[in-house]
């Protein structure tokens, strides 16, 4: 009889845009270097990209992940306009738009054969991809987790009571519409859906760190179990401090730097809270 780790298989699909495939790719490594078979899911193109992109793994790391191409139909590809009002990709919305419209026909078939020969399919998907939570919810043996792929902090304002909690810490909120485009918010709602992953998702995971965000994801946590979900903080976040000033106040920035840096290190460490978070939700997946 397999072992339940043999029996529980992992679909990963990000969203196609770097931010996402490369955080999506992490995690994915991850749960493969724990024995857990791991399908990759995204266009030719982004599987390309997030392999060829990814730093801190060798290539047998990457050999232990099986990758697959979704397939989507030809998409008009513009420069870049540097003159534009917004610094946001705006030029990336047609390929956004063929991803969503035609990745779900490829993905539904991946997941029914990944689905024929194990006991539960684990759906790993960003939020913004409704799609893949749909599929997922489709499922006999399936079930859905969503990964936010920003820090926990780059919501809360969103949220009742956040940006007093943004204040306490010195921080502003910075509303999405300073930094997206209406076109690509409008795309978001309407096309993506990311709000309606989060009613078919068995749990939510946040690209963060306690060490580093520990008020911030209990704040969260807090909010998703209101509404009646459970928050995994499954992956951290790497911050590097490279620009250090030479005045006293920079010599504090460095201090305050090394103690963050020996505590994120400790967190992530065997033993640390991002560790034992990773392995509880190994745990729960393959249960």
């Amino acid at each position: 009889m397999a072992r339940p780790v043999d029996s529980v298989a992992v679909v990963a699909v990000p969203f196609p845009a770097q931010g996402h495939l490369n955080q999506v790719l992490h995690l994915s490594l991850q749960l493969a270097s724990r024995g857990l078979p791991v399908h990759y899911a995204a266009p030719a193109e982004h599987v390309r990209q997030a392999r060829a992109r990814v730093h801190g793994w060798g290539d047998d790391a990457l050999r232990c992940i099986h990758f697959h191409e979704l397939a989507i139909s030809a998409y008009a590809s513009p420069p870049p306009d540097p003159a534009a009002d917004s610094p946001f990709p705006s030029h990336l919305l047609p390929l956004f738009e063929a991803f969503i419209a035609d990745a779900p026909a490829s993905l539904a078939a991946l997941l029914g054969e990944v689905s024929a020969s194990h006991r539960r399919v684990v759906v790993l998907y960003d939020l913004i991809n409704a799609f893949a939570a749909e599929a997922a919810a489709r499922l006999p043996n399936g079930e859905g987790f969503g990964l936010h792929c920003t820090a926990a902090s780059s919501f809360v304002g969103r949220m009742p009571g956040g940006e007093a909690l943004l204040r306490k810490h010195g921080l502003q909120y910075q509303d999405v519409h300073d930094y997206v485009t209406e076109e690509f918010l409008e795309f978001v709602e309407k096309r993506a859906r990311p709000a309606d992953t989060i009613g078919s998702s068995s749990g939510i995971l946040m690209n963060t760190c306690r060490a580093l965000e520990g008020e911030f994801i209990d704040f969260v946590a807090g909010q998703m179990a209101y509404a009646g979900k459970k928050v995994i903080p499954a992956a951290k976040i790497q911050e590097a401090f490279e620009k250090l000033m030479a005045t006293d106040e920079g010599r504090e920035v460095r201090q305050r730097a090394s103690a963050l840096g020996k505590a994120i290190r400790a967190d992530a460490a065997v033993g640390g809270s991002s560790h034992k978070e990773l392995e509880d939700f190994i745990a729960h997946i393959t249960r």
